[in-house]
């Protein structure tokens, strides 16, 4: 018995770490944002938006690769303490 409270201890660990981590993304993306409004409330111009453009784009690809690890992360826990079929 005590190898699976070994078990669920790292298990909630590492959840502990997804969720710290995630939170500091999404703290980065706050802080980037904040900063983005401020340059978007000036005119810009057609490169400004295209460079706008394409930092949101790799926003979106930064949150989906945090999404993607996560879950992985979560199956692979899943599996390695067979809570689901793998």
């Amino acid at each position: 018995m005590a190898y699976r409270n070994t078990n669920d201890s790292q298990t909630a660990k590492d959840v502990r770490a997804d969720q710290d981590s995630l939170f500091e993304v999404f703290e980065r993306l706050e802080a980037f944002f904040q900063r983005l409004e401020i340059y978007t409330e000036a005119a810009l111009d057609q490169k400004m938006v295209d460079t706008v453009m394409k930092i949101m784009a790799e926003v979106l690809n930064i949150i989906g690769i945090a999404t993607k690890n996560i879950k992985q992360g979560r199956m692979s826990k899943s599996c390695l303490y067979k809570e689901v079929p793998c």
